[in-house]
């Protein structure tokens, strides 16, 4: 009777350890079987063309700019607004990170110098997301007013 017991008390408590591994796991990861955005991610945006360069980086509500190419430090800083950065995060949180490389741009327009060439990048948990590029000014529709509202932030 007592080696029925302990069988019965061992296999008790190695189902009950693997389902609390279980639960516990499934919090990170969503029902499409990918990583969630458990902070929020630093944001690089960067713009270049003959005339112009820029590279724009958001961090924990500062928003960093530089107007110069091969810069060693962002030359201005800028403090985000409690408002602005309550949109800044909801819009972030809103994009597919593991999508970021699949988006497809609405035009072709630096093919021919028409509109500078710029690209986004995503990290998050140490982990890159870059797009793929895309025309500064026309950025894909999935991260439009995202990179809309960051591009206001800069201006002067």
């Amino acid at each position: 009777m007592k080696a029925v017991f302990t069988i019965l008390a061992t296999f008790l408590i190695t189902i009950t350890s693997c389902n609390c591994q279980k639960d516990t796991a499934s919090t990170n990861v969503t029902s499409s079987g990918t990583k969630m955005q458990n902070e929020m991610p630093i944001i690089k945006y960067e713009a270049n063309a003959r005339g112009l360069a820029l590279a724009v980086k958001v961090e924990n509500q500062v928003v960093s700019i530089s107007r110069v190419r091969n810069f060693k430090d962002y030359e201005e800083k800028i403090k985000i607004s409690d408002s602005d950065w309550k949109e800044i995060v909801i819009l972030t949180k809103a994009v597919d990170l593991a999508k970021v490389k699949d988006l497809k741009w609405p035009t072709e327009k630096r093919y021919y110098d028409g509109a500078a060439h710029a690209n986004i990048t995503f990290i998050s948990d140490g982990v890159e997301y870059p797009a793929n590029g895309f025309d500064h000014g026309f950025p894909p529709v999935e991260i439009e007013k995202l990179v809309n509202k960051i591009l206001k932030l800069t201006e002067k």
